[in-house]
């Protein structure tokens, strides 16, 4: 019998949140100067300069808008599947054989530091870690950052409840040892 799909929500937090933060502030700030920049050239009568300035603030909006289109919204354990819901994708991963642990507080701080780059923590991405190897990262929150190790590869989500999500993950795989760690 396959279990029941169980969803567990991935609400924003920590250095993740804090880095989107920063990422949309200087977004916006350049968008303004750009815009400025644009106005002052329209203002001395420079049309094409001007143009071209309220062009690129466009896209520096633009890139604002979808620079969240990879956030992860929600987990999902549905039959042998471990589904990754972001705001404009969905990927899917197989669950045969997969093992979950929740990563020990030095692992967030290692997986925390190779996911920064000037002060702001990516949420998504591939990484190769010489602590756990080579990754797939989907985090709302690092702090509840979960080690997904599947027969393709390894993948960390980060859901509001790792250890209820750590233990469904056990359930759809009894033969395997699933390890669990309570960080409370």
């Amino acid at each position: 019998m396959t279990p029941s799909a169980e969803r567990f929500d991935c609400p924003p937090g920590g250095a993740v949140e804090e880095g989107r933060r920063r990422l949309r502030r200087g977004l916006a700030w350049l968008a303004g100067v750009t815009l400025a920049v644009g106005g002052a050239a329209a203002w001395f009568g420079r049309i094409v300069p001007a143009l071209l300035a309220v062009g690129a603030a466009a896209l520096v909006l633009y890139t604002r808008r979808v620079s969240a289109d990879l956030d992860p919204l929600f987990v999902e354990l549905d039959g042998d599947e471990l589904i990754v819901q972001m705001r404009r994708w969905r990927e899917t991963f197989p669950l045969a054989g997969a093992t979950a642990r929740h990563l020990e507080p030095d692992e967030i701080e290692h997986l925390r530091r190779l996911a920064t780059s000037a002060r702001i923590t990516a949420g998504t991405g591939g990484f190769d870690s010489h602590r756990l190897g080579e990754l797939d990262l989907y985090a709302s929150d690092l702090g509840r950052a979960v080690l997904v190790e599947l027969d393709e590869g390894a993948v960390v989500v980060t859901p509001d409840d790792p250890v209820r999500f750590v233990v469904a993950v056990g359930a759809r795989n009894p033969d395997l040892t699933t390890i669990e760690t309570a960080s409370d």
